[in-house]
């Protein structure tokens, strides 16, 4: 019983109503038709909680009521009425995605926007990397030669390609190029890169990503588990990028 009254819950909590609402909507369910004493008796709400809901009933259309002095009697509506609000609120979030997509590159574009503070996102697990990761293809996209360059650890190479196994082939597909340093023994390259050897023999316990404004670097812990962060600053970008291309010259 406890079960199925929190799948109704649930439910009606991705309608838009609170468990409270809920609870009154079933009152005036149960009543039929009640002046607000009444269904806030049943409910075991006060009469101000019981207003405030019932209006939020009637909003969504959910509960009428009739003037009948001295009361106002409250009924519910058709409980098929239910399925009406829930078309209304897929559309609504229709419509609030299709918004999204023109208001996310300002949302991003005031993320970090301070000129004194770089922005840092942390991330962690293989989720975590993979969202690394796609942030480094995306923002390369829209980057002019549309390449990133990256300090490639062999300790931590396949760790980071069970995060995302498409990857590569994803890159490839985008048409970005990548410069590695890879540091550390194995290494291939898969098309649109080129990689060169600081060293074949000792490792790094780190990667690091270069890429437009931003630096991304991504280790593990002792039990492999994978974390990350990225750090949205064009100074701290250009400045890794500055030593990279020197060490890319030299090697």
């Amino acid at each position: 019983m406890k079960t199925e009254i929190n799948l109704k819950v649930r439910t009606l909590e991705l309608l838009g109503l609170k468990p409270k609402e809920f609870e009154i909507y079933l009152a005036v369910l149960k009543l039929g038709t009640a002046p607000l004493r009444r269904v806030s008796e049943v409910a075991g709400y006060n009469r101000g909680t019981t207003y405030d809901a019932l209006k939020i009933l009637i909003e969504a259309g959910l509960v009428n009521f009739v003037e009948a002095k001295p009361h106002r009697y409250f009924t519910a509506e058709d409980p098929q009425k239910l399925r009406g609000l829930a078309t209304r609120r897929e559309v609504a979030i229709q419509e609030a995605r299709l918004q999204l997509d023109s208001l996310l590159p300002d949302f991003q574009a005031l993320a970090g926007s301070s000129a004194y503070r770089p922005a840092v996102r942390y991330y962690e697990g293989r989720d975590g990397i993979k969202d690394i990761l796609k942030d480094v293809l995306k923002t390369t996209e829209r980057t002019k030669n549309k390449t990133y360059r990256i300090y490639s650890s062999s300790k931590l190479r396949e760790l980071i390609a069970e995060a995302w196994p498409n990857f590569t082939k994803t890159r490839v597909q985008s048409k970005i190029q990548v410069k590695a340093i890879s540091i550390g023994p194995g290494g291939e390259t898969a098309g649109l890169d080129e990689r060169k050897w600081l060293s074949k023999e000792k490792s790094s316990s780190a990667y690091i990503f270069i890429y437009g404004q931003k630096t991304a670097y991504v280790s593990a812990d002792e039990y492999n588990r994978l974390f990350g962060a990225i750090i949205n600053d064009e100074n701290i970008a250009s400045s890794q990028m500055m030593i990279f291309d020197a060490l890319w010259k030299s090697l």
